[in-house]
């Protein structure tokens, strides 16, 4: 489906929306990304765009509803760019995205940001995307003790020169492992979970803690790709079938 099939993106709640690639773990991952005036939501606009409006969100407050709008916007048109057209991404028992047949994926949004990623290589068997706007001190303190161990705090600390960048590097990466392991797992787990082992440039090599499940053993290591521009985050993990 071509780009030019869309309806038009200047309605207000869409701007600066586009795909793009990108490498993880040598596998090319098709995405779309978008920016978004959650000012301008209003319902409709799930209908103009093709997006299922979920029962639950009957109650939902209106951020809310246009978060998940924009993300599955961005997804709608990953997945388009792959030839699935017209797929309605339902909600999970544990409110995660439930993909096509054939297709692995991933859905972040953050402030007005949204973007996905998509794959349908059979080689790839979970993606996993985040994206963070800046941390605050404050919230830095909050958090690190959840994010990170002493030794982990250590390695950001020395690669890093911004401790609290470096937290939200590394939170960022976290989120995306879970994202990318969930469908193996597939429940809950937090982030001490994934140790890091090594933080190299533009890549934090992770080990689990803990056995997961049958294919996530304890040792298994796992990577996290990560950009930063202009003092925001984006993540990305892939999680190819083993040999």
């Amino acid at each position: 489906m071509a780009s030019d099939k869309f309806p038009d993106t200047d309605d207000g709640f869409l701007f600066a929306a586009s795909a793009f690639e990108c490498e993880a773990e040598g596998k090319r991952l098709t995405g779309y990304g978008c920016r978004f005036r959650a000012s301008m939501y209003r319902d409709e606009l799930y209908e103009r765009h093709g997006v299922h409006f979920p029962a639950q969100f009957g109650r939902a407050v209106s951020k809310r509803r246009s978060d998940y709008l924009a993300g599955r916007i961005c997804a709608q048109r990953a997945l388009a760019a792959l030839g699935v057209i017209g797929a309605d991404i339902a909600i999970g028992p544990n409110r995660e995205p439930v993909w096509p047949a054939g297709v692995v994926a991933s859905i972040s949004h953050a402030g007005d940001r949204a973007v996905c990623i998509a794959s349908t290589d059979p080689d790839v068997v979970g993606l996993g995307i985040d994206i963070e706007g800046s941390l605050q001190p404050g919230m830095a303190a909050d958090i690190r003790r959840e994010v990170v161990d002493a030794a982990e705090e250590e390695a950001v600390q020395t690669h890093f020169p911004d401790f609290t960048l470096g937290l939200a590097v590394v939170f960022s990466a976290k989120e995306s492992l879970y994202k990318a392991l969930y469908p193996q797992v597939g429940r809950f787990f937090g982030f001490e979970a994934m140790r890091i082992v090594r933080i190299d440039a533009e890549r934090i090599i992770f080990a689990a803690t803990e056995e997961l499940s049958a294919t996530v053993a304890s040792g298994a290591e796992y990577a996290a790709h990560y950009l930063i521009a202009e003092g925001e985050v984006r993540t990305v993990a892939c999680v190819r079938r083993p040999d």
